[in-house]
């Protein structure tokens, strides 16, 4: 017996054949949706080596500027200094779609820099402090396509159950039935026509 109970009858068979065919179709476009956001988190993944790479020698660049200002100023200077700034950027966040995914696309607007009259810095201190904006560019770039990466993901996982469920639940029962209805239903009329064959025999004696 199907695990799934239904009469045996040509309007429960319409029915089966039907959702089978709405479950194949889903199937199919879960399975072209599950290849397209695995290509896409791949490619972002790449993107993200990418960037890691450029923000760990951009890191690298301003610690060493850092150390010069230090080296200049004195390293409480540039600690008091570094307290004193205020804060040079805005951050912002707009949403590129995908599938129906809202991937973010994390901005970040950086405000023209003013001097501050105390203590006085040095040209090392305020390339180091370029270098810093610099380094934040990246950041937003590299909390963008690292945030996009968990977005796909989660989707993609998603899509894998429901791709599972339908590849080793739902169509299997469904078939099983389909054929349990289409086997009993040819066997009754069989049946049916044996007793019809038998009838007119007993009539025509």
């Amino acid at each position: 017996m199907p695990q799934i109970e239904l009469p045996p009858t040509k309007s429960s068979l319409r029915k089966l054949k039907d959702d089978l065919a709405f479950a194949y179709e889903g199937y199919d476009l879960l399975n072209q949706k599950r290849e397209i956001l695995a290509l896409e988190i791949v490619k972002k993944i790449s993107a993200i080596r990418e960037i890691e790479a450029d923000f760990q020698e951009a890191l690298n660049v301003l610690y060493a500027g850092y150390r010069n200002a230090a080296v200049d100023m004195g390293s409480e200077a540039v600690t008091l200094q570094s307290c004193m700034e205020t804060r040079g950027y805005f951050l912002k966040t707009d949403f590129t779609k995908l599938m129906g995914l809202k991937l973010p696309d994390i901005q970040i607007n950086l405000k023209t820099s003013r001097p501050v009259a105390l203590p006085q810095t040095t040209a090392a201190y305020d390339a180091a402090k370029e270098k810093s904006r610099q380094a934040l560019r990246m950041l937003a770039r590299y909390a963008t396509v690292t945030k996009s990466v968990i977005v796909l993901s989660r989707e993609l996982k998603k899509v894998q159950r429901r791709v599972n469920a339908l590849e080793k639940i739902f169509i299997p029962q469904h078939e099983e039935a389909k054929k349990y209805i289409t086997d009993r239903i040819e066997e009754m009329e069989r049946e049916e026509v044996f007793v019809k064959k038998l009838i007119r025999e007993r009539q025509s004696v």
